[in-house]
């Protein structure tokens, strides 16, 4: 058990309630060598030598004696072994019903929330995994994705905010956050509903010439900036305007105002209620997924495993 533990503690960085020179010397004692205790903790016996000059130099306090045969503990060394296996058993229990009260507890996951970027897209598809996995739950966090804000609330993952699921395929935002892929949405275009293609059930590519097609600004998302590529060689009769990098309320509420025609997803189908979205004759998809912090948490790290394991995430193509 200190084997494991003393790893744990090493690699993680406090794992354990008890620092490292603690775990060695209890392990000395127990081999009554510095290799014997080096090769059960998989170091070296400089390392454990170290840990023990460490210890006896913080307490102020001659542990042990060293000898050709190996080592004797002084009588510190062994009123500190004695008491301190207690302690360590211990707190070894006591840290094992705080995990059993955490479990039992359930394990909070924090998703953000947003106008276009809704927290059910994780939260219906996890619904049939409920009750084969009680301990998770959701605790739902709402947030604004302006466009002036977005990429601080990704940036800042981990810290109100466990987990985004959206569309986030732009560079920057893949730059500030791991991802993982859930599926993907068809791209439409939404159209005010007083246009007269607006009528339509779907929409052709030549119903789109002569017409103002409003998406996003070319640079920062490469399946769109692809996709902008295509329909200038193929249709350049129709008129692309910019929209910045990211969408918020006020591009669909602008596009509404202006008579102009928007890119959009299936999924946003109900963002504006004087817009129809409309599938369009190109089989365009976009991919969408979910942020999470470069270091997530070790709950989080575990709820992104499961969703591996059960299928309903993927990591993204390199």
């Amino acid at each position: 058990m200190l084997r494991c533990i003393y790893q744990k503690e090493k690699r993680k960085g406090g794992i354990s309630m008890f620092s490292q020179p603690f775990l060695v010397f209890l392990q000395v004692a127990e081999s009554g060598s510095f290799s014997k205790a080096a090769a059960r903790l998989l170091v070296t016996p400089a390392s454990v030598m170290k840990h023990m000059n460490t210890l006896e130099g913080r307490l102020g306090l001659t542990l042990v004696r060293r000898s050709n045969q190996g080592i004797e503990l002084t009588a510190a060394g062994q009123v500190l072994y004695q008491e301190g296996r207690k302690l360590f058993q211990a707190g070894e229990t006591a840290l094992a019903k705080a995990r059993e009260a955490e479990r039992a507890r359930g394990i909070s996951i924090r998703v953000g929330s947003s106008f276009l970027n809704p927290s059910r897209v994780l939260t219906d598809r996890w619904a049939p995994f409920r009750e084969a996995y009680p301990q998770y739950k959701f605790s739902i966090v709402p947030y604004e994705d302006t466009k002036e804000q977005i990429l601080s609330v990704i940036a800042s993952l981990g810290e109100r905010i466990d987990v985004l699921v959206g569309a986030f395929n732009s560079k920057s935002m893949q730059e500030n956050a791991g991802y993982l892929l859930l599926g993907s949405h068809r791209l439409c275009v939404a159209v005010p509903k007083p246009h007269p293609l607006a009528a339509k059930e779907a929409l052709t590519l030549e119903d789109l010439h002569g017409e103002h097609l409003v998406m996003v600004k070319r640079g920062e998302t490469e399946l769109l900036d692809h996709f902008r590529d295509r329909l200038h060689q193929t249709h350049p009769q129709i008129h692309i305007e910019e929209a910045g990098y990211y969408y918020d309320v006020d591009t669909f509420n602008t596009c509404e105002q202006q008579g102009k025609l928007l890119l959009t997803l299936d999924a946003w189908a109900d963002i504006h209620p004087s817009l129809c979205t409309l599938p369009v004759a190109w089989g365009y998809r976009i991919p969408y997924g979910i942020l999470f912090p470069r270091h997530p948490s070790e709950n989080v790290r575990g709820f992104l495993a499961l969703l591996q394991e059960k299928g309903l995430a993927f990591p993204p193509e390199p």
